[in-house]
């Protein structure tokens, strides 16, 4: 038997670069003549001894962690072999006077089932390459959204890439938003994104996502480096690989461009560094990449980079009985250089006289989260509701898992803690950093993804020691889940034709925000067919007692399900996401001399596509810099309107109704629902002009409203309302709506900034607005009807997920 396979499970002194091989794939085991037979759990006990390979053996009889638990006496039940028979018949077939033959060995998998499937040869076949075979399989699971790259979304997309094309005019330190300063995260995602910007082809928003989905190869990467560096044997680390891969949650975040993949791939660095220094004597070199790494992240996102790996080094040598590791010289040199690396840019700051940038980011942006967030607050409990939903689909392996046998484990595990150290960091890295997540005032789902990567390994290690019968059933409420999930997306793109066929009562219950979201999104068919072909694979395709096959058909069902997602459902989703069409309409009106404001809008969102289109226009001009500035109450629009008498305003759709004393010469331009809600570009003329009548035989929702003519008389037909087709693409047509919306609630946007988070009343006079008058503009110039206007303060789902 080789070395690996003699090594417990979680031997920490397992090398990063072990090459050697796994169990074969089906080994003959031939106890006293007979065949192995797998028994039912816990009907069947045997020695260890019995049941453990001999050196006599041809070839290991089973996985290196089973061997493990071998040799301590905790042996499942499926590798016991059954007691020998004995009976004074006399054996069928043979001939008397004569032994009979003995039974020829079956070929028995490492799960001690016989006849391993295809998908289970192959698991062991791939998890030899481990490694580069998972970054392959990430990266075709997000290869496509580099083919069809679709316009940027609502909140942080457009932010962001604003910040780099501000970056790049000169504010590498203290990173600018909207010409403001944006003290809400450090500068290193961004020059990451330089980094790319540099290779041949590659220009925004392609840019943006070649970040996520390279992020999302180093996340995978990352993880099953996590496991081997915590002790564990091959499959157990490329089953973690492929349970990272296969969480709907993280393979969303890696089609979604922000800097939170690579900052949780840093962290995991981090993690396996820190515990293999700290299971030494002296670990100075692995001390050492664990502190820069944590620094590294820290400079990526934020604090929480510093954190978490610093968190789980407590906890873990107080829980080993080390806890003066913690003032060994070996540990010294590294976080010094790591406070060296945070100093270095504060200096840089301080000395370029950004200190009230210094002030936001210790000030609202650290102390104000923790202590009392401006947004995203929530209850302690928040995460432990948010986090089995996110682990989904691999939260249903809960209750399949043989919870009292490892209560049972406990003890030895405490008395073994110094030897096998590398459950116990992975269980103390999940439950300390959920802990510290959940003490911070600020709360968001995605804040738990560093933490993914250890649950990972720990789920893979349950999942690859289910009994056959615990696997069977597991893997059947998977492919059941599956199929009920793509059952319901196949309704969803058929949606808006089977309406009409339901009854009144329900249709009406309908939330409008749902009903916008049915009439506009396509290709959900596309992917229900992938998840029905997955679920129907896992049901009748794969041998559900052998976990190691079900898991990888599971990986590679989730890689094909998200290429309709990138290549049809999330381009569909542009015209409710994306605020590029009211950008566009926005950057027409300033071309002819308005000036561009935003009332009570999230900062920022207008600029980034506002520049782009004017520097479309103007191709041979230096790229402009043009500031929306973002009005937070009533009097600064009176102010802004007063100084500016050609105006162009975006606003939310319930704002504008609500605007009772509105000027007689502002009126509504463009209309499209963002996320949630239907938000209104008004134009201000400062004068009462006359107008082009509206196009005839076009529906009031979605006819574009003409431009007044300007002061010299000249029409406004002669600048086209929306960029042409072979710049971008026509304006999208509006969901319907009903002939009265549903009342209003003013609950804020998701992730709002201080000043709007509280939704103070606008100082401008109100009515309620069930009541609200419906005001034409002057010179009987038709305003679209209102679509639905969604009620419910529903979170930013573009942003937070």
């Amino acid at each position: 038997m080789s070395t690996e396979d003699q090594r417990p499970a979680d031997t920490p002194e397992t090398p990063l670069s072990d090459t050697s091989a796994s169990s074969s794939d089906a080994v003959a085991v031939p106890p006293a003549g007979e065949p192995a037979v797998p028994t039912p759990d816990d009907k069947l006990s045997v020695s260890p001894a019995a049941a453990a390979p001999t050196a006599d053996d041809p070839a290991p009889l089973m996985a290196p962690e089973v061997a493990a638990a071998a040799a301590q006496g905790e042996l499942p039940s499926r590798y016991r072999p059954a007691a020998d028979k004995v009976s004074s018949s006399r054996t069928p077939g043979a001939r008397p006077g004569k032994s009979p033959k003995p039974a020829r060995p079956k070929r028995v998998s490492p799960a001690g089932l016989t006849e391993p499937g295809p998908a289970s040869r192959l698991f062991r076949r791939l998890s030899l390459a481990g490694l580069p075979v998972l970054m392959l399989l990430t990266a075709l699971m997000t290869l496509s959204q580099l083919l069809v790259v679709r316009p940027l979304w609502f909140s942080d997309e457009v932010r962001h890439a604003d910040v780099y094309m501000r970056l790049l005019e000169g504010h590498w330190l203290a990173l600018n938003l909207n010409g403001l300063p944006y003290p809400d995260k450090p500068p290193l995602y961004f020059w990451f994104l330089n980094l790319l910007d540099r290779i041949p082809g590659v220009d925004q928003p392609l840019l943006f996502f070649l970040g996520a989905a390279l992020s999302a190869v180093l996340f995978t990467g990352a993880t099953w480096l996590l496991a081997r560096a915590t002790g564990h044997d091959r499959r157990v680390s490329f089953a973690a690989g492929l349970i990272s891969l296969g969480c709907l949650f993280v393979a969303g975040t890696a089609h979604y461009p922000r800097m939170d993949l690579l900052f949780a791939t840093v962290i995991t660095l981090s993690l396996l560094c820190l515990y293999r220094g700290w299971i030494k004597k002296s670990g100075p070199v692995w001390l050492t990449f664990g502190f820069v790494l944590a620094g590294i992240a820290t400079l990526i996102k934020g604090p929480l980079g510093l954190a978490f790996p610093l968190l789980s080094s407590v906890l873990f040598l107080f829980w080993r009985g080390t806890p003066g590791r913690l003032n060994g010289r070996d540990g010294l040199f590294g976080f010094l250089l790591m406070l060296i690396m945070l100093s270095a840019w504060m200096g840089a700051l301080l000395f370029q006289g950004e200190s009230d940038y210094l002030r936001d980011i210790f000030g609202p942006q650290i102390a104000g989260r923790i202590v009392n967030a401006w947004h995203h607050a929530a209850p302690w409990w928040y995460y432990l509701a948010a986090l089995p939903l996110i682990w989904l689909p691999w939260t249903l392996l809960i209750p399949f898992i043989d919870w009292w046998k490892a209560c049972r484990r406990l003890p030895a595990a405490w008395k073994a803690r110094r030897e096998d150290g590398g459950r116990g960091w992975l269980w103390l890295t999940v439950i300390g950093g959920t802990a510290l997540l959940s003490a911070v005032s600020g709360k968001i789902a995605i804040y738990l993804l560093p933490l993914l990567p250890a649950l990972a390994v720990l789920t893979a290690r349950a999942l690859l020691l289910l009994s056959p019968r615990r696997s069977r059933w597991f893997f059947f409420c998977l492919g059941l889940f599956f199929g009920l999930l793509g059952l319901l997306f196949v309704a969803a793109q058929f949606g808006p034709r089977l309406l009409p066929l339901l009854p009144e009562s329900w249709t009406t219950t309908l939330p409008a925000v749902a009903r916008a979201y049915l009439d506009n999104t396509s290709g959900l068919a596309f992917m229900g067919l992938a998840l029905l072909l997955l679920a129907v694979v896992l049901l009748f395709f794969t041998r559900r007692s052998l976990p190691d096959g079900s898991l990888l058909s599971t990986g590679l069902g989730i890689v094909l399900l998200m290429q309709p997602y990138a290549l049809a459902v999330a381009p569909s989703l542009d015209t409710m996401l994306s605020p590029r069409a009211q950008a566009e309409v926005m950057a027409e009106y300033v071309r002819r001399g308005y000036a561009p404001a935003a009332y009570r809008v999230y900062p920022g969102v207008y600029a980034y596509y506002l520049d782009e289109t004017l520097a479309a226009a103007a191709p041979d001009a230096p790229r402009p810099d043009t500031v929306v500035p973002d009005l937070n109450d009533g009097a600064a629009l009176t102010a802004f309107l007063a100084e500016h008498p050609r105006a162009v305003v975006a606003m939310r759709e319930k704002d504008w109704r609500r605007w009772t004393d509105k000027p007689s010469d502002i009126f509504e331009i463009h209309r499209q629902w963002i996320v949630d809600q239907p938000y209104v570009l008004a134009a201000r003329e400062g004068m009462t002009p006359p107008a082009t009548p509206a196009p005839e035989n076009v529906p009031a929702d979605t006819a574009p409203i003409p431009l007044p003519e300007d002061a010299s008389g000249r029409n406004a037909a002669d600048v086209p309302e929306f960029p042409a087709a072979s710049e971008t693409p026509p304006l999208p047509e509006l969901p319907a709506s009903p002939a009265e919306p549903p009342s209003n609630d003013d609950s804020p946007v998701e992730n709002a900034p201080a000043e709007t988070a509280a939704e103070p009343a606008p100082e401008f006079p109100l009515t309620p607005e069930a009541d609200a008058p419906s005001e034409a503009p002057p010179n009987g110039i038709e305003s679209p009807a209102s679509p639905i206007v969604p009620q419910a303060a529903t979170p930013d789902g573009a942003t937070d997920l």
